[in-house]
């Protein structure tokens, strides 16, 4: 360790040889208690995981990682020890935030008893989420094949890039719009106009205040619609990359996106 990094790491607490992965950040160097607000994130919705991996394994650890769990309010940490997949599962935000710093700080692992080994592949789920998820938001299968030949699916890792490609793919096949969050509301609602053509929407510009920003244009939108969602890709910048989707199309959306670690929601809680 340079002296550099061993004053940040003593002094400011900021450990600059670890790796912090999320949703909305992904880089080396962090502030211990961006594993605090990280968590805090997930516990409020904001993004589905919190990976930090150390610059050499800890007691044989080189990855633990945050899932949001089947509940909301519990989470379920993956470990990769000796080469070994290992889960706890259910555990409370407050505990992961321990367990998680005390890893950082400390050099530490949680009891042996609160993890098991994880013996099965998730590699074909998820490849089978992100499947039926590009046929669902694209649509035209001769278009979805073409894009899935395109994009390699083995692991999380690839998910991420995947993910974006088709964020991507949806833009250019014009079944989404990506706005900048501070669009103004005739940029807004000429894409959402653009989103809709097709579709049997009331999509009245009167009712959208000017001064206000996407998330409550969407709010009040779907407010007033009673098959369709207007929805939004989760791509952890600041733009909002929009999507209308019937109502048993945009719950399915939201399942699958689940397991892929991402989320599609209503605009407005993006």
């Amino acid at each position: 360790m340079s002296i550099y990094n061993w004053i940040q790491k003593t002094i400011f607490n900021i450990y600059e040889e670890w790796h912090m992965k999320s949703s909305n950040y992904d880089r080396n160097g962090f502030h211990i208690d961006g594993i605090n607000n990280s968590l805090k994130n997930m516990q409020d919705g904001y993004i589905m995981y919190t990976e930090i991996r150390p610059p050499y394994a800890v007691k044989g650890c080189t990855s633990m990682k945050a899932v949001v769990g089947e509940s909301k309010d519990l989470v379920n940490l993956n470990m990769e020890i000796f080469g070994k997949k290992y889960c706890a599962k259910d555990l409370s935000y407050d505990e992961t935030v321990q367990i998680m710093r005390s890893f950082v700080k400390k050099s530490e692992l949680p009891e042996k008893e609160k993890y098991t080994e994880v013996l099965e592949n998730d590699s074909e789920k998820i490849k089978n989420s992100f499947t039926k998820l590009s046929e669902l938001l694209i649509g035209d299968s001769k278009h979805t094949e073409t894009f899935l030949k395109r994009v390699k699916l083995e692991n999380m890792e690839d998910i991420e890039i995947a993910w974006y490609r088709l964020c991507e793919e949806l833009v250019f096949r014009e079944k989404t719009v990506n706005l900048d969050w501070k669009s103004g509301k005739d940029v807004f609602f000429h894409g959402i106009q653009k989103l809709g053509a097709d579709l049997d929407l009331e999509i009245n510009e009167t009712v959208l205040d000017e001064k206000e920003d996407i998330p409550r244009w969407s709010k009040t939108l779907n407010s007033q619609w009673k098959d369709y969602i207007l929805a939004a890709m989760d791509v952890g910048s600041d733009s909002y990359v929009l999507i209308i989707l019937d109502k048993r199309a945009f719950h399915k959306a939201k399942e699958l996106a689940r397991d892929l670690l991402h989320r599609i929601a209503a605009a407005e809680e993006m």
